[in-house]
């Protein structure tokens, strides 16, 4: 084998090594914040109603908890697939309204809408894995 196609397959294999071993560190960059000039982007989550008590923070736990706990039952056999579907659109609808609020940061109304909807969905969940057994 010629020295110039050596260096490129081995180029090549470290570049595609390099790529590999970059991409889960960048998948798990999820601290980043993004600013356009508004508040509710540069200041984070939950900059509103109770920005210093981390009301914000439980919010997003809760429903990270849900979202997890739907493929989790799901790959059990412990829900359908349709009921599992149903409730991922239902956490969709939930993160789209948490987006919506969180851009202005959360009031009390807003942080008792979001709780009030995690529970509805965990109640959903209840629900969906009883009727399975």
């Amino acid at each position: 084998m010629k020295p110039a196609m050596i260096r490129k397959a081995l180029l090549s294999t470290l570049a595609a090594t390099a790529v590999m071993t970059a991409t889960p560190a960048l998948a798990q960059n999820a601290g980043l914040s993004i600013s356009f000039g508004s508040p509710g982007y540069s200041q984070g989550y939950g900059y509103g109603y109770g920005h210093d008590r981390g009301y914000g923070n439980d919010l997003r736990a809760k429903a990270q908890r849900l979202e997890q706990r739907i493929d989790r039952l799901e790959y059990n056999g412990r829900i359908s697939r349709r009921e599992a579907r149903s409730l991922a659109w239902q956490m969709d609808e939930y993160r789209r309204l948490e987006w919506r609020y969180a851009r202005d940061g959360l009031n009390r109304r807003e942080y008792a809408d979001l709780s009030y909807r995690l529970d509805r969905i965990q109640a959903m969940i209840r629900q969906d894995r009883r009727d399975r057994w």
